[in-house]
């Protein structure tokens, strides 16, 4: 589908300047959360957001969150692909913090300065490579041990009599990859799954400050294993950008295929080669400078969010699969991630058991990653 260019342009109503209700750093997460109903918020976890996306489409602004949000699947490759939009800078944006309120982030700031994701130029060149050249050294025998584990998991866990938490079973799967990148078990040092909320904007002080402590501890644990295959920080940025990814994301795949046949065996279904859901629903840009996109004038300074989530349902054409980005940050866990998931499918779909899901739960007051807090389904004969 290609972009409308005939929607109304809504700058007329856009304010440029923060005013009452606009998201800051200092504001509470209660009283953003009681926008999120009015506002696109919260709406990565609802059950009809694809509805609503599709009413949106191709974009639209949001007044509580003050950015444009795009929906349209060629206009977000053309965003996550352009020099004219970069990525939110989240460090400096807490030093701010810091410098205004005199309160210590060090922990969050030593992350995000080692995030590629989190950078541009000459900074994000050197953090990816440094991501790739942990991720590759492991190299073919990594992909085989991690199959073989994803193998054996599913079917003790898959198997008739068992009722699992489909998020456990993606926690241990992730800890299985992470300690064959950093040639350690992470899982005795990793025992959190908050990290990834040092790219919430709409997160309190208080809760940002045991934020910080607690990635100031894992720092502090990772530099005490000299056995690392890399170094702390980038162990720690590691984590922080891909526990909840890619939990969320094979969690929520499984999930939702299954979903679709409560009752059938497994042996019926017809899974995915790709993962149909993501845990990652939106990223976030700001314009470079004045630009004009698929009917849609941004200015400089300007903050787009990109739902990734909204090109899920209808997957067809040259941009079929946007779920892990595009362009110069396109997800460096991908090939890992694909292996998981097509060795939990390949393994799932040799068993006979049936499935019932039971209970579903997303993760309360996260307005960034979809993360399952509970995915609980029970396989029967």
């Amino acid at each position: 589908m290609q972009p409308r260019t005939d929607r109304l342009d809504v700058r007329a109503r856009c304010p440029r300047k923060p005013r009452v209700g606009a998201i800051c750093p200092e504001r509470e997460e209660q009283d953003v959360a009681g926008d999120s109903e009015r506002s696109l918020l919260t709406i990565q976890h609802r059950p009809d957001r694809h509805v609503t996306y599709g009413e949106l489409h191709p974009f639209a602004y949001d007044d509580t969150l003050q950015c444009w949000c795009v929906f349209d699947k060629g206009m977000i490759a053309a965003i996550l692909q352009s020099d004219r939009f970069h990525v939110v800078p989240y460090a400096e944006h807490y030093r701010e913090i810091e410098q205004r309120t005199g309160i210590d982030f060090g922990g969050i700031i030593t992350a995000l300065d080692s995030i590629p994701l989190a950078n541009e130029g000459a900074d994000h060149r050197r953090l990816r490579a440094e991501f790739a050249a942990v991720m590759g050294a492991a190299g073919r025998n990594a992909v085989k041990a991690t199959e073989e584990y994803v193998a054996a998991l599913v079917r003790d866990a898959f198997a008739a009599g068992s009722t699992i938490d489909l998020t456990d079973l993606g926690a241990k799967i992730y800890n299985h990859v992470f300690s064959l990148w950093l040639g350690i078990d992470q899982g005795e040092i990793v025992d959190k799954s908050d990290f990834s909320q040092v790219f919430d904007r709409t997160r309190s002080l208080n809760r940002r400050k045991q934020l910080n402590q607690n990635l100031t501890r894992l720092i502090a644990a990772f530099t005490e294993r000299h056995d690392l295959s890399t170094s702390p920080e980038i162990a720690v940025a590691m984590n922080v950008v891909g526990r909840d990814a890619f939990v969320g994301s094979i969690v929520l795949s499984i999930w939702e295929t299954l979903s679709r046949s409560p009752g059938a065996r497994l042996s019926e279904i017809a899974f995915a080669e790709s993962l149909p859901a993501t845990g990652v629903p939106y990223v976030e840009r700001l314009a470079q400078d004045d630009a004009t996109l698929g009917g849609m004038t941004v200015r400089k300074g300007d903050r787009l969010r990109v739902f990734l989530d909204a090109t899920a349902r209808y997957v067809s054409g040259e941009e079929a699969n946007l779920l892990f980005g595009k362009g110069r940050h396109l997800c460096l866990g991908k090939p890992m991630t694909l292996v998981v998931w097509r060795a939990l499918v390949a393994t799932a779909g040799t068993l006979s058991a049936r499935f019932t899901p039971v209970e579903f739960r997303m993760r309360e007051g996260d307005y960034v990653f979809s993360y399952p807090d509970r995915a609980v389904v029970r396989f029967h004969e």
